[in-house]
């Protein structure tokens, strides 16, 4: 073992570690690996920026950009709202909604598909007394499933698919160097299909069958505001004689008080929320706190200043006012404290709750650290809605009272030109045709005012795409140090005895499963593509997609923990799962979905 492979190791150490244990934000996670590998001479200058003219990693952001446009059309809403009928049963709905979301994942990406029917999912469960959590899980199982059979389903498949290209072009591998691809954009859309189509039909039948018994029933967190709310929320009014009357609330001293927080102020028929500091206090102003309430006993050191009302207004307001998001993983308010985060400045709406693990979490409401996954229970004002749809900041669970209507034929023209894009591409009209293709779509949309520009901004996920880019820069790191041959000698060694190609490649899955447990799942198969490849050498085998396939589809299929895919996280909070329950649903379908693959990979490129 050379000294660069030891760097190597312990930079893949801090990577996994950094990652898992949330030690910086991700990109600041890679981007101090890359900087450490540099330093090291393991990689050049041109390593690290070369990721940037990928033109895999390049697709991958502009179809992530059309799959954001596509939802904002509601096509897909009305489709989805059209299906999910609230007179079927519990097992019909499972039936229908996941082969639903399975079929469109492969063509629209799986994340958006999950956003856009989540919030029917939740409403219909509410609408029949059915807990989230009986739902929530298999929805994004479902579409994981889908997502994986077409090249295009999942970014995960797209930068599998740019590391073998990237590695072709660059000679780092002979035997991928000298491998034709069937055409210039790398593994075909379907190449996937005869191995992920039959496991998403046997683990969708898994999930209806027997993970469907293992999933919790839990109060979702609206009904247990709803049931407690005193426990979320107190009201105070402001009595004849109180000090606090012809003060501002700074004066007040209510601005900073221990787990609890002035989120609205109730004047006759008025109501002022967000609470502005400089607001004069008037007599008989109804004060509502939110937090930790049992604290409320620190604002009643006078009862002269602040009393209990007899009664209370808040049930016949609560449903309208109380809304549910979710923090998306692109959102600027992970790793801020509440207090912080100017939310109700921002936002126009005030932080009743938070809800991680399946639980609200307590003590005081400002120092929470917000992070991806996380539901809020909100006090929104007017404007939250707008405010925040045109933010990345949040995924909204809950239906709105109606779905704007879609130009059929704008639609119609948007999916045919990125469907024409793949067609031109798979027919190898002219190098670097998908690309031009997608820009041209992307174009169009502004002109045929499908999106607004500002839009198509706010969509772009740049901090994914440097995220993949050094991604690159890692695995051509570790075929540099020589670490992946290696990791394949010892691969090889540890399934030698079972005398077949087969077996090594369940060791392959294995580790890029496991890693992806620990870090993402880009993470996970940056890592172990150019063992996977070595490893391919080693063994004297000229065809690589046996390879890339089973290092995809097992960064794919992360079903075991809430992190280790972005749609597990975006139902964590609505479901108010726990992580065990991951682990319980998803072991079966891990080792379930690992076997089908390793057995239908093994047998359609002859590999036992």
């Amino acid at each position: 073992m050379n000294s660069q492979t030891i760097i190597i190791i312990c930079v893949i150490t801090f990577l996994i570690i950094g990652l898992y244990r949330e030690l910086f934000r991700p990109l600041l996670t890679f981007l101090i690996a890359v900087i450490a590998l540099f330093l090291f001479g393991i990689i050049n200058l041109q390593d690290v920026i070369g990721g940037l003219a990928n033109e895999q990693l390049i697709i991958i952001l502009l179809l992530l950009i059309l799959s954001d446009v596509i939802k904002k059309t509601n096509a897909l809403n009305a489709i989805v709202r059209r299906l999910f009928r609230p007179d079927l049963t519990y097992k019909g709905f499972m039936v229908r909604m996941m082969f639903t979301v399975a079929n469109l994942a492969p063509w629209f990406h799986n994340t958006p598909v999950v956003a856009i029917a989540m919030p029917h999912v939740y409403d219909w469960a509410k609408k029949k007394g059915i807990s989230p959590s009986k739902v929530m899980l298999p929805l994004s199982y479902a579409t994981m499933l889908g997502g994986a059979m077409t090249l295009i389903g999942t970014s995960t498949n797209m930068f599998v698919n740019g590391l073998a290209i990237d590695n072709a072009n660059c000679n780092n591998f002979k035997v991928l160097a000298d491998y034709k691809l069937i055409h210039p954009s790398g593994v075909p859309i379907f190449s996937f299909t005869p191995v992920a189509l039959p496991i998403a039909v046997i683990g969708i039948l898994y999930l209806l069958y027997i993970g469907s018994k293992l999933l919790p029933s839990r109060k979702d967190a609206l009904s247990d505001f709803k049931e407690k709310t005193r426990e979320y929320m107190v009201e105070t009014q402001v009595p004849s004689g109180s000090s606090f009357i012809g003060k501002n609330i700074e004066e007040a001293k209510l601005r900073n008080l221990r787990g609890l927080f002035l989120v609205e102020i109730v004047r006759k028929d008025e109501t002022l929320s967000p609470v502005s500091p400089e607001e004069i206090i008037e007599q008989n102003d109804i004060l509502l706190f939110a937090g930790e309430t049992e604290t409320i006993i620190d604002l009643m050191n006078n009862p002269k200043d602040l009393t209990l009302p007899k009664y209370s207004i808040m049930p016949e307001r609560e449903y309208m006012e109380v809304k549910e998001v979710v923090i998306s993983n692109r959102s600027n308010l992970v790793g801020l404290k509440i207090r912080e985060a100017n939310f109700r400045g921002k936002y126009d709406a005030a932080i009743i709750a938070v809800n991680r693990d399946g639980e609200r979490l307590s003590g005081k409401i400002g120092e929470v650290d917000l992070r991806s996954g996380d539901l809020l229970l909100l006090l929104a004002g007017t404007d939250f809605k707008d405010i925040a749809e045109a933010s990345d900041d949040f995924y909204f669970i809950s239906v709105g009272k109606e779905i704007k209507n879609y130009n059929k034929l704008k639609v119609a023209l948007l999916i045919g030109g990125i469907i024409a894009s793949f067609v031109l591409s798979a027919l190898e009209v002219m190098p670097g045709i998908l690309l031009i293709g997608l820009v041209v779509v992307l174009c169009m949309c502004v002109p045929l005012k499908i999106v607004k520009f500002n839009e198509i901004r706010q969509s772009a996920d740049l901090e994914l795409f440097l995220i993949l880019a050094m991604s690159l820069a890692i695995g051509k790191a570790i075929h540099n140090s020589r670490a992946d041959e290696l990791f394949a000698s010892w691969l090889i060694g540890s399934f030698e005895r079972f005398h077949s190609t087969a077996a090594i490649l369940l060791g392959i899955y294995l580790m890029t499963n496991i890693l992806a447990m620990f870090a993402t799942n880009k993470t996970a198969v940056a890592i172990t593509f150019p063992i996977a490849m070595a490893t391919m050498t080693k063994l004297g085998l000229t065809d690589p997609t046996p390879f890339i396939l089973c290092v995809a589809l097992a960064g794919c299929a992360e079903f075991m923990t809430p992190f280790g895919y972005q749609t597990n996280l975006m139902v964590y909070g609505p479901g108010g799962y726990k992580f065990i329950d991951y682990i319980k649903v998803g072991f079966g379908l891990t080792v379930l979905y690992m076997l089908l693959a390793v057995v239908l990979i093994s047998a359609i490129y002859h590999l036992f």
